[in-house]
């Protein structure tokens, strides 16, 4: 027995097929899910998502989004979702920088949060291509 799995953005079907393992980070903590889980909806965090399907390993920067897994299929909608293969890390540590030095400058609390994501979202691009490119 073995997880369906599709992984969808607003841009379309990223990663869709059968794996042996799913795991990833929830905004509660990290989870991994193995054929017959029991049914779950979460929110995800902004991190890694590891999709292990026939002995290879596929790996993406998930930038939020939710999970729902109904036994018969595990559905990931994501905000964005980036391959290694696909991330410009150089435009990513250069938006990382820019928004280090303009989260000092801000004022408002929405543009302090607004930044806060993006130096996230930056530093898990520089991450995941890092560690899986």
């Amino acid at each position: 027995m073995s997880l369906n799995i599709k992984l969808v953005t607003p841009y379309g079907i990223e990663w869709e097929g059968t794996a042996e393992l799913l795991s990833f980070k929830t905004v509660e903590g990290s989870i991994a899910f193995l054929p017959s889980r029991a049914p779950m909806v979460c929110q995800l965090a902004v991190d890694k998502i590891n999709i292990k399907s026939e002995g290879k390993n596929y790996y993406f920067a998930v930038h939020g989004g939710y999970l729902l897994n109904d036994r018969e299929l595990v559905a990931i909608v994501a905000d964005a979702a980036e391959k290694p293969e696909d991330i410009d890390v150089e435009r990513a540590r250069r938006h990382l920088e820019r928004a280090k030095e303009l989260i000092d400058l801000a004022e408002d609390t929405r543009d302090k949060a607004d930044l806060s994501a993006q130096i996230q979202r930056n530093i898990l691009r520089e991450k995941v291509y890092k560690e899986h490119r």
